[in-house]
């Protein structure tokens, strides 16, 4: 169950619009907001904040409000255009540990969005490079 970042006086609101009364104390939501803020790695948190806040801004651009299977097929394929099939896997890995971490949304069950990402990308933009 999906529950609203907002808290007040022990109650949380729930995205459907339930109402359940939190029984944790400020110590154990505390070490759980510490422990949550070293899932990612440290030395590559920045690229996945990157990488996140990349796909929030794309879905605010398309006015997005649900995170889909279909948006973030839309998503990758609009990125499959200028990026590699390694990049577009990097890409997909950060921002699913992201989703699953800020928005607890696990994207690892999207089955399109995974069988579009093993098709190799064979339509890419590539830059002329001079060495």
């Amino acid at each position: 169950m999906a529950f609203a970042k907002k808290r007040e006086k022990g109650i949380q609101k729930c995205i459907t619009g339930c109402t359940m009364i939190n029984y944790e104390s400020k110590e154990i939501v505390e070490a759980a907001n510490i422990a949550i803020s070293n899932l990612l790695p440290t030395k590559s948190r920045s690229l996945y904040d990157i990488a996140y806040n990349r796909f929030k801004k794309w879905c605010a651009e398309k006015n997005v409000q649900v995170y889909s299977e279909n948006v973030l097929l839309a998503y990758f394929s609009q990125n499959a255009k200028n990026y590699k099939s390694s990049t577009l896997w990097a890409q997909y890995s950060m921002v699913k540990s992201c989703l699953i971490i800020y928005d607890n949304i696990d994207i690892s069950k999207f089955p399109k969005l995974i069988a579009f990402l093993k098709e190799p990308v064979t339509d890419i933009k590539r830059k002329n490079r001079k060495y």
